[in-house]
């Protein structure tokens, strides 16, 4: 009988989540790294993000992963030797009357945070966006530092500099179980062959429901959903939004993107967000959502109603119960961590969550201490997170 793989960590899925990962317990130097992804780096939920890089949240918890990646996407070409694709367009969030004592505080969470925001009157958020319909907003937050990067560039950055410290990848191997010895995770089962290991980290995406279902361990609650995002093309005589933006009223989030185009969703957690079946993903915008969310965005950028549709996409994006980030130790199985639930947050906090999920592998109080308010066990203790007030992406 052949001997059989061994590895120190097993990280499960190549997004930019388990290549971050990857990448930070290799310069913790944690031993035998492997990274195993069913197809190729960055095919699932990663490369279908619109990337963008919001510094806006309800909860202190997240602004101050927020903060912290931060700190890694504009410091990106000095740690990397490379470029993440960053664009700092400044983020707005649109607010009635209704929303004004939110945004208030979310300001003054983000400034604890460390991260820039003010808020603005609609005067002033017109000087700045002057194609920007004003009528109904009282309360506008700014963070001047907002903006996106490149998925794919960022991912990859991450992975090359996992591979140079020495993490093995291994693309178009699926796993297809989980092994155990009591109540110690052992390794993974895969097509190939099984791994070995006393430490696995899930950063499947909505695999990772399945992984655990396969465990026999608790349900989270976590769902898949086909998020859509529609693109408008402007032209030539009409000026796009040039900011980042999430507009409560309308209950939609657009950002610029280069060649005059404008990328554009839904907030509505009632609309884009249905749950389905991971084998019925199609990829692909409908025509009737396009046509929802493209309406809103035109009513708050009527120069737009001139605009040409492209071909959008959809991504697939896992939900979490509260909407926050499910991240630690799976209680009933040491040994076991999980990263996933991200609700459509998981790219602005991908650096930060890598990191400190290497930090709590490694022990270290502090990663312990940051990813304390989003343990897996919070829902069976009945403490999930308050949901936002501000929709799907708040």
């Amino acid at each position: 009988m052949g001997s059989v793989e061994t590895a120190d960590v097993v990280i499960i899925g190549g997004g930019v989540i388990g290549a971050s990962t990857a990448y930070y317990l290799a310069r913790r130097k944690l031993g035998r790294i492997v990274l195993l992804e069913r197809e190729t780096l960055g095919s699932g939920s990663t490369g279908r993000s619109v990337a963008s890089i919001d510094l806006f949240s309800h909860h202190p918890a997240a602004l101050a992963l927020q903060a912290r990646a931060y700190e890694v996407f504009a410091h990106f070409e000095e740690i990397f030797g490379q470029e993440c694709g960053l664009v700092i367009t400044g983020l707005a969030v649109l607010g009635g009357s209704e929303h004004a004592a939110g945004l208030q505080q979310a300001a003054l969470s983000a400034g604890a945070a460390g991260i820039e925001a003010d808020l603005l009157s609609p005067a002033e958020f017109a000087a700045l966006e002057p194609a920007a319909d004003v009528t109904g907003l009282a309360s506008i937050y700014y963070a001047p530092l907002g903006g996106y990067a490149d998925p794919m560039l960022t991912t990859n950055a991450f992975a090359g500099a996992a591979r140079h410290s020495g993490v093995i990848f291994q693309q178009g191997r699926s796993v297809t179980g989980l092994r155990r010895q009591g109540g110690q995770v052992a390794g993974v089962e895969t097509a190939s062959g099984p791994i070995a290991a006393p430490v696995v980290v899930s950063a499947a995406g909505p695999w990772s429901q399945r992984l655990l279902k396969l465990f026999g361990l608790s349900d989270l609650g976590l769902y898949a959903c086909d998020h859509p995002v529609i693109s408008m093309h402007g032209p030539a005589d009409v000026g796009p939004p040039q900011l980042s933006l999430l507009d409560l009223p309308h209950q939609t989030y657009a950002r610029p993107e280069t060649g005059h185009l404008t990328l554009a969703g839904s907030m509505d957690r009632s609309v884009g967000y249905e749950p389905i079946e991971l084998e019925n993903f199609r990829g692909q915008a409908a025509a009737e959502y396009t046509f929802w969310v493209a309406e809103r965005l035109v009513q708050r950028y009527p120069a737009l109603e001139a605009s040409e549709l492209r071909q959008g996409w959809s991504g697939l994006m896992t939900i979490s119960p509260d909407w926050q980030p499910v991240l630690g130790a799976i209680p009933e199985a040491r040994g076991l961590y999980i990263a996933t639930g991200f609700s459509g947050q998981g790219f602005k906090i991908g650096p930060a969550v890598g990191d400190l999920m290497a930090g709590l592998i490694a022990g270290e109080a502090e990663a312990a201490e940051l990813l304390a308010p989003f343990h897996p066990s919070r829902f069976a203790e009945g403490r999930p997170l308050a949901k936002s007030e501000f929709g799907a992406l708040g």
